[in-house]
């Protein structure tokens, strides 16, 4: 006991940082209780429906990629396993000037204002920080929960949420959206994501006018999430932000090598700021975050090399359109099933490959529960969803996603994973096996329906 005292009164100031409270992420938390429930039963055969790499759904990367990276390292040689530029080798950024141009051609993108970073994780880590104390990013929900984190921990206080309506396709609530910016000064930008992470939403030109038209309205930066931005499909066409919002509204893109090409492992993502010199303020704003970069040393150095010639491989169009093709299938086969569930409400995915079912109000409850055949596992899980020691009750989401994980070995992410307001939860259109995919659905379709009759 002396040595534990000891040891807890050693340091002369608290390091305990209490704004980590603020920060979540549901996507890969669940894994920890997968875990433990499979340290407990070696039967279990989970079926990862949480997380959205494609490679662990056996999305096969192209030969033309591996050929590439081949190609590549031959012709570079060493100076692919060296440190590029800080901000990005610098002809690839000025590739990525060329690329945004051929969607959006009254770009005025400049190379300087192209960073790289390891991922989009990075980019949101050294993006946030950089505001000024006091200053916040309106995001929505539900939320992506890296930016949501993020942005909570530079402000010190939940973020500042904005509706996406389910009754509507996911779209953004844009009367909100501006309620939520007259009632909070302190909002100096606007996340969007689109596509959509966490609900499959795809906006139209229309919706992304709306929301510039706020920005100058209010005087406020827009940030653009688009890392899924060639992943659209259902008939569906991807308006550019970077189009709308021309010489009109300072504005941040982020995008990544990680989805429509599946490299996650890559941890390849780059910024782009866009309408630089329209303020004075955001030119600063944006000179810090480039000082920011730096500290980084420098974003993995091999897919800069690799990146322009995959996006201008002759194969690669083709590819994704049949890979389009495919989530499209899945999405809409995934929609069919669930949507006929009792108890749900299922919007259809149009973008990226995720989807979001929701409860309907009021058929949750803290006494519903599921059969778990292993007598320790089910006491585990009967022990975490008590949320023993003060942490308070779970939402009744996560209840329900962690009674299905110990139940049926299905890992989904319960939707206040995402600051949601609505009950629900969150999987993947990942998977190619059609017989794997229609009984990991039929079984959580059936999984709802037993829990939902439960109590």
């Amino acid at each position: 006991m002396c040595v534990i005292t000891s040891f807890l009164n050693f340091m002369r100031q608290k390091l305990a940082n209490e704004k980590v409270s603020l920060m979540h992420y549901g996507i890969r938390e669940i894994v920890d209780v997968a875990q433990k429930l499979k340290e407990l039963d070696g039967s279990y055969n989970f079926v990862m429906e949480n997380i959205g790499d494609p490679i662990a759904k056996s999305w096969e990367v192209p030969k033309f990629l591996k050929d590439l990276i081949h190609e590549e390292v031959d012709k570079a040689g060493d100076k692919v396993f060296g440190y590029t530029h800080s901000r990005g080798k610098v002809e690839t950024r000025q590739w990525v000037v060329d690329y945004a141009k051929r969607f959006s051609p009254s770009s005025t993108l400049d190379y300087e204002y192209v960073l790289f970073t390891s991922g989009l994780g990075a980019a949101i880590s050294a993006f946030y920080p950089m505001l000024p104390e006091g200053m916040r990013i309106m995001q929505p929900t539900p939320s992506y929960p890296t930016h949501a984190s993020a942005e909570a921990f530079h402000g010190g206080s939940m973020s500042i949420f904005y509706n996406l309506d389910p009754d509507n396709d996911w779209q953004p609530d844009l009367g909100h959206m501006e309620e939520q910016i007259k009632a909070h000064p302190e909002v100096v930008g606007i996340l969007v994501i689109n596509p959509n992470n966490p609900t499959g939403a795809v906006y139209s030109k229309e919706t992304l006018e709306a929301i510039v038209q706020l920005a100058e309205k209010y005087g406020l930066m827009l940030i653009s999430d688009e890392v899924y931005f060639r992943m659209v499909y259902n008939g569906y066409e991807y308006a550019q932000l970077t189009e709308v919002a021309q010489g009109r509204v300072p504005l941040v893109v982020m995008r990544g090598l990680s989805k429509d090409v599946p490299w996650p492992g890559g941890r390849c993502g780059w910024m782009e700021f866009h309408n630089v010199d329209l303020d004075p303020d955001f030119k600063a704003f944006v000179e810090g975050v480039k000082k920011r970069v730096l500290m980084e040393v420098c974003s993995v150095s091999l897919p800069q090399f690799v990146l322009p010639g995959i996006y201008d491989h002759p194969e690669y169009e083709g590819w994704l359109a049949s890979n389009n093709a495919e989530l499209e299938q899945n999405g809409n086969a995934i929609a069919e099933v669930l949507g006929a569930t009792k108890g749900l409400k299922v919007n259809r995915t149009n973008g990226a490959f995720y989807m979001m079912p929701l409860f309907e109000e009021g058929v949750l409850n803290d006494k519903q529960t599921l059969p778990i055949a292993n007598d320790d596992a089910r006491a585990f899980l009967e022990k975490a969803v008590e949320r023993a020691g003060g942490g308070g009750p779970m939402p009744l989401d996560q209840r329900f996603a962690y009674y299905v994980l110990a139940s049926t070995g299905i890992c989904i992410v319960p939707a206040s994973g995402f600051f949601s307001p609505h009950a629900g939860f969150r999987l993947t259109t990942l998977d190619r096996d059609p017989v794997r995919r229609k009984d990991t659905y039929s079984r959580l379709a059936a999984a709802v329906e037993e829990y939902l009759g439960s109590a």
